[in-house]
């Protein structure tokens, strides 16, 4: 259950620096590119929707490793 916890902690701050970074970075490229409307909202949910699958490959890594690392050390 602790493992669970880091790995969801983890998670958490990933997904926050992750959706900033992508989020700032697509509104940038956009702006730059003149892009507004509906096309501007549909690429930023699709960012959106991006970073959340990125962070949930995250999770089930951030979670295998916790669990690995939880285990005790046998000689």
């Amino acid at each position: 259950m602790f493992a669970v916890i880091k790995a969801i902690a983890a998670t958490i701050l990933i997904a926050e620096v992750a959706g900033a970074f992508a989020l700032g970075f697509v509104t940038l490229v956009l702006y730059a590119l003149h892009v507004h409307g509906l096309i501007f909202w549909g690429l930023e949910a699709i960012t959106a929707c991006l970073v959340i699958y990125g962070c949930a490959l995250f999770f089930r890594s951030a979670l295998a490793y916790e669990r690995t690392a939880s285990r005790p050390i046998e000689d």
